[in-house]
């Protein structure tokens, strides 16, 4: 059990890490290239594999408390980067 626990945040780690880095680079490709058609693609895009890492998380079995840890530490992490960026 305490191994399924172990892959489980292995998983929640490698793919919010994903997530960040995806959303990093298509903030990265918003401020270079200023498309607006591109912004609401890559904006809804974006929205649309959030939407999907939240039923992912539910598939894994991953308690509540576990979700919000990670939610929260990736949208800090994204926020920190991105206001950095900028700034």
């Amino acid at each position: 059990m305490k191994g399924e626990q172990a892959r489980k945040h292995i998983h929640l780690i490698l793919g919010y890490s994903g997530l960040l880095l995806i959303g990093l680079a298509i903030l990265r490709n918003l401020s270079v290239v200023q498309d607006t058609v591109g912004y609401g693609l890559t904006m809804f895009g974006y929205f649309f594999l959030v939407s999907y890492f939240k039923f992912a998380d539910d598939k894994i079995g991953a308690t509540r408390k576990e979700k919000a840890f990670y939610r929260i530490g990736f949208f800090m992490l994204l926020m920190i980067v991105a206001l950095n960026s900028y700034l």
